[in-house]
């Protein structure tokens, strides 16, 4: 009976996202172009287009960081495994998971004057060092007591580490290999917010700066020490791109690599002495990016994008077509996700990591790059949206999410569709240190928001207890604060009632119904027993009066009466577990199962 209920519509994104890149060249004087995604390697021959995907050792289905290229070998990692790859042979030489109690080894890469690879790791800072003669690794330990991201290593030819660290204060740690020394090279009042960066420079000297934005002041380092030194005197770096497009070695073979993407799958080259330009156009086989939240557009079609890469996918449920206008409509999207979404007229608002980017889309026209939808703005106090709702007055949105790195307490964006206007209220403001991931309006017009104390930018987190926020948005007045969960770290969903309650769910899958107003907790129940929670796991049918809440291995109804309130039931256990949520739409319930739309019905249609 449920099998003919359960819908599996398949994959919206066939794709994966380049994390990494390097050339690699051999003795020979052959060289291969090397990307590194989730859970494989591509190879590709410059010079005869030929393509190879390698996928990861023993299953391993994680994200590499870094890579990097020396003698013909590609180094990287994925979760805390270790990779040696040879391009040329096509295949993992070596590998080996490091049990240090590291989430993730290879977060950078270094190389020293004997050969050895020196690695970093997440997310306390060690170094590492391999050994390609012994096969054997040595782990130097933590390099900074606090931080945890340890984002650009090199070593100078005095036997001296310099790790370049962040996020909430940076750091430059030198680290003598042989003798064991540490110190910090960043005063403890220049520590503030930012990355410490260094870098090997092709004249053998280490080179970085502290971290500043804008016209850093650049140190050349040596002995353990550093001097501070022009621009002009910098020497080239071995590598070139940011993020998730830098290539290492990128001076070897005879192209040079103008443009690459895996998602879409396409090389630009151009040849280094001719300047004749050369395009590789590749396929490779892939599981699907993971769907992040989905959302009921105004145009009746189902809204969402992929994670990593962020790809704009439709779906018309009447049809059951899906189409996926790819990553590229989608201006400065890059490598996140649009997390959260509104409504207001044929407009479709959406709210994306990374940048707290707010796009609108008009779902009476066409979607083009640069045209529908529109970059209205982008908010670093919003780095990571996790909320967003219409306002009842028609003209308002208001959104809200985690910082950016090194940063604690998310801020709130009241966004003016006519205006284009975005009043920002800081967390100072609404809860202080905590960032809002759930909202919902009360009949009064009042905000009710649902916080989070976690950090997920790196900086430590400074409270203990999630909170319930009531706020006048008129006057940006909070008119009341309180911790309705103990120990709770997240109130992760929010919907308020036709009277005027409060249903929420924590991080733990704690349920629960208040009063926003005097603090009465008028129902509670642990819901973990059916499954962890979901991002967007609220839904609500008006004519049946019920709210159904999506839980990774249930779905759960509540019906929402007048005098009490009602323990959830159970309408279905869920054949494929839902990491993402949800739309209700004709008796059914549409979410995301990692990769997979799916839907269930739940009614007569």
């Amino acid at each position: 009976m449920l099998k003919n209920m359960f819908t599996d519509y398949g994959i919206p994104v066939s794709a994966e996202e380049e994390r990494t890149a390097a050339i690699c060249m051999n003795s020979e004087g052959d060289y291969r172009f090397v990307i590194a995604a989730k859970g494989f390697v591509i190879i590709v021959n410059l010079e005869n287009d030929h393509i190879k995907q390698v996928f990861f050792p023993e299953n391993n289905e994680e994200y590499p960081y870094s890579s990097f290229s020396s003698n013909g070998l590609f180094y990287t990692g994925a979760a805390n495994m270790v990779m040696v790859l040879d391009p040329f042979l096509e295949q993992f030489i070596y590998y080996k998971v490091i049990e240090n109690g590291e989430e993730i080894v290879g977060f950078s890469f270094a190389e020293d004057i004997p050969g050895n690879i020196y690695f970093t790791s997440y997310p306390h800072c060690h170094l590492l060092c391999y050994s390609p003669r012994s096969k054997e690794i040595m782990d130097y330990g933590r390099m900074d007591i606090t931080e945890k991201y340890p984002g650009t290593v090199a070593v100078d030819h005095t036997g001296w580490a310099y790790i370049g660290i962040g996020t909430e204060k940076k750091n430059i740690v030198a680290f003598h290999l042989e003798k064991g020394l540490k110190k910090d090279l960043v005063a403890e009042t220049q520590r503030e917010k930012g990355t410490g960066y260094i870098y090997l420079g092709d004249d053998g000297f280490v080179y970085g700066h502290m971290g500043a934005t804008s016209s850093p002041q650049w140190m050349k380092f040596s002995n353990g020490e550093f001097e501070t030194i022009d621009v002009e005197k910098l020497s080239p770096s071995f590598y070139t791109g940011t993020a998730f497009q830098r290539i290492h070695r990128y001076q070897e073979g005879i192209y040079n690599i103008e443009r690459y993407s895996l998602s879409e799958g396409f090389i630009e080259l151009v040849h280094r002495e001719t300047a004749q330009t050369k395009n590789i156009h590749f396929s490779y086989t892939s599981d699907g990016a993971k769907l992040s939240t989905i959302y009921l557009g105004p145009d009746d079609r189902i809204y969402g994008t992929s994670m990593h890469p962020l790809q704009f996918f439709q779906f018309d449920s009447s049809t059951v077509k899906t189409t996926n206008f790819g990553g590229e409509v989608i201006e400065k999207g890059g490598g996140g996700n649009i997390a959260a979404y509104a409504s207001i007229g044929n407009l479709l608002l959406g709210a994306a990591y990374a940048g707290g980017k707010l796009y609108v889309f008009d779902t009476t026209k066409k979607f083009r790059k640069s045209e529908n939808p529109k970059l209205v703005l982008g908010e670093e106090s919003i780095h990571r949206p996790r909320c967003a709702i219409a306002l009842k007055d028609h003209e308002h949105i208001v959104w809200g999410g985690f910082p950016g790195y090194g940063m604690v307490g998310g801020a709130l964006g009241i966004y003016h569709i006519e205006s284009k206007e975005n009043h920002l209220l800081t967390h100072e403001i609404v809860v202080e240190n905590q960032s809002t991931i759930s909202l919902g309006e009360l009949s009064s017009g009042d905000i009710v928001g649902g916080t989070s104390i976690e950090t997920p930018g790196g900086a430590e987190s400074r409270e203990k207890e999630a909170r319930l926020y009531v706020l006048d948005w008129k006057t940006q007045k909070v008119k009341n604060s309180f911790v309705p969960i103990e120990d709770a770290r997240e109130i992760a969903q929010i919907f308020v009632d036709q009277f005027n309650r409060v249903h929420c769910l924590t991080e733990q899958s704690i349920y629960f119904v208040c009063n926003p107003y005097n603090e009465q907790i008028l129902f509670q129940q642990d819901l973990s027993s059916w499954g962890q929670i979901v991002r967007n796991g609220f839904a609500y049918d008006l004519p049946t009066n019920t709210l159904y809440c999506l839980l990774s291995h249930t779905l759960l109804s509540i019906e929402i009466q007048e005098e009490q309130c009602v323990e959830p039931k159970v309408v279905h256990s869920l054949p494929m577990i839902a990491s993402s949520g949800i739309v209700h739409k004709n008796s059914r319930i549409y979410y995301g199962s990692g990769s997979h739309l799916c839907s269930i019905q739940i009614g007569e249609n």
